[in-house]
C-alpha cells in the first residue's frame, strides 16, 4: 500500500488506541507516508482537496489529540441553474471564491446541466422541474444548514457578504434578511428589497442612490426570491403557499406570508452582492410596470384593496409610473380571484413556533472532546 499518500479517518473510531497502534506499526512507512501526503496535499488545486482526508501529518500534530469530524454546514446557499450557462457559471464562480466557512453549495436543476468542470465534490447537484419555486423548494428540503441563501443567475457574492445577514438572524424573529444589490462595489444601489407604497404595490428600496438611509431601512418590507437569505424551517414552509413562476409575484407572496406569521424581514446594509447588466434584477422596474394589476391584486390579498380604492391608486400611479400601469393597478380587484387560486397560505411556520437553540453557559475553559 506504499502508492496511498493519506489516510481518511473513519467516521466513527470506538477505539483510539486501536487506530494509533495500527498507525505506529508501519514503523519507517510512517515517514514516508508523512513527507509524501503533505507533499501532494499541497500541491493539489484547493477545490479538488478532500476536507475530510487527514495526512499522518495532521493526526500526529502536537495537540492533535482527536480527528477533525465532518460539521453539520451553517448555511445553505442556492445557486439554480435557469438555463443561461454563463451568467449561472459567473454567480457560482463568485459563490465558490469567496465561500464562508460551513457552508454547501446546492444547485438545483432541470436535468439540463452536465457539470463541465466536474464540481461535485463540492456542490451539490440536485434535478427538479424547470419553475424557480419548485427548484427553490427542493433545494430547501434537502438543505442541511440552519439558513438558506438563494443566489440567482446574474448575482455575484462579494467577500465576506454572508457575515452581516448571519447578525441579523440573531434576532429570533427575524426570517428574512435582505442583501444590498449594487452593479458594482461602489456603485449605486439597484435594490435593497421592496415595499409597498402610494404610486406602486412594489416599490424598489433605494433604487439609485448611493447608501440607504434609517427610514428606508425600516421601510423594508421584503426580499427578492433570486437574492436574499432565510430561515430554512421558514423557506421550507413557505414552499407549495404559491403556485406561479413569476419571481417578483413569489417574493411577494413569500414576504407577506411570512409577516403574517409574525417573522420580521431585516436589510443587512453591509450585505453586498454585485448583479450583471441585463439580468433579471436589473429590469425589476419594467416587469413591475407591466405587471402591476397582479401584483396590486397579491398586496390586497394581504391588505385592504377593493374598488373603493382604484380611483385613488389611479392619480397616483399616474404621477409615477404613467397612464398604463395607473389602469393596471386601479383594476386590480379583476385578478383578484385568478391571484387567491394561486395562494395556500395553511402551513406556514409561525415565528413562535421555530425550534429554538438554547445556549448552555460554559463554566470551565479546558477545551471540550467530542464523544465516539
Amino acid at each position: 500500500m506504499r502508492a496511498r499518500t493519506s489516510l481518511v479517518v473513519p467516521a466513527i473510531l470506538v477505539n483510539l488506541s486501536d487506530y494509533w497502534a495500527s498507525v505506529n506499526s508501519a514503523g519507517n512507512e510512517v515517514r514516508q507516508f508523512n513527507t509524501l501526503g503533505d507533499k501532494q496535499l499541497n500541491l493539489m488545486p484547493w477545490r479538488f482537496r478532500n476536507l475530510y482526508a487527514v495526512t499522518l501529518s495532521n493526526l500526529t500534530h502536537a495537540g492533535a489529540a482527536v480527528p477533525k469530524f465532518p460539521t453539520i454546514p451553517r448555511l445553505s446557499i442556492v445557486v439554480p441553474f435557469r438555463g443561461d450557462s454563463d451568467s449561472f457559471e459567473s454567480t457560482l464562480i463568485s459563490v465558490l471564491q469567496h465561500l464562508p466557512d460551513a457552508c454547501e453549495v446546492i444547485v438545483p436543476h432541470a436535468g439540463d446541466y452536465d457539470d463541465p468542470f466536474e464540481l461535485a465534490d463540492e456542490v451539490r447537484f440536485v434535478e427538479t422541474a424547470a419553475s424557480l419555486t419548485n427548484q427553490i423548494g427542493e433545494a430547501a428540503a434537502i438543505a442541511r444548514g440552519r439558513f438558506v441563501h438563494i443566489l440567482s443567475d446574474g448575482y455575484r457574492a462579494t467577500e465576506d457578504w454572508t457575515e452581516t445577514a448571519y447578525d441579523a438572524f440573531e434576532q429570533h424573529d427575524t426570517g428574512m434578511v435582505v442583501p444590498v444589490v449594487r452593479r458594482s462595489l461602489g456603485d449605486g444601489i439597484v435594490h435593497a428589497g421592496w415595499t409597498r407604497a402610494r404610486g406602486t404595490a412594489c416599490d424598489l428600496i433605494g433604487a439609485g442612490s448611493d447608501r440607504l438611509a434609517g427610514k428606508q431601512l425600516r421601510s423594508v418590507e421584503g426580499s427578492f426570491l433570486s437574492a436574499s437569505f432565510w430561515r430554512r424551517d421558514l423557506l421550507r414552509s413557505l414552499t407549495g403557499s404559491f403556485r406561479g413562476d413569476d419571481v417578483i409575484e413569489a417574493s411577494m407572496v413569500y414576504s407577506l406570508l411570512s409577516r403574517q406569521s409574525g417573522w420580521r424581514c431585516v436589510c443587512a446594509p453591509e450585505c453586498t452582492l454585485e448583479v450583471a447588466e441585463n439580468t433579471a434584477g436589473d429590469d425589476y422596474p419594467n416587469q413591475i410596470s407591466r405587471n402591476h394589476r397582479r401584483l396590486q391584486a397579491i398586496a390586497d390579498h394581504f391588505g385592504n384593496g377593493g374598488w373603493g380604492k382604484s380611483f385613488g391608486r389611479l392619480v397616483a400611479t399616474c404621477l409615477t409610473s404613467g397612464i398604463g400601469s395607473a389602469v393596471a393597478r386601479a383594476t386590480a380587484p379583476l385578478a383578484a380571484r385568478s391571484v387567491a387560486a394561486n395562494l395556500h397560505d395553511q402551513g406556514v411556520l409561525r415565528s413562535d413556533e421555530q425550534a429554538e437553540t438554547i445556549r448552555i453557559p460554559v463554566t470551565s475553559h479546558q477545551p471540550l472532546r467530542r464523544a465516539a
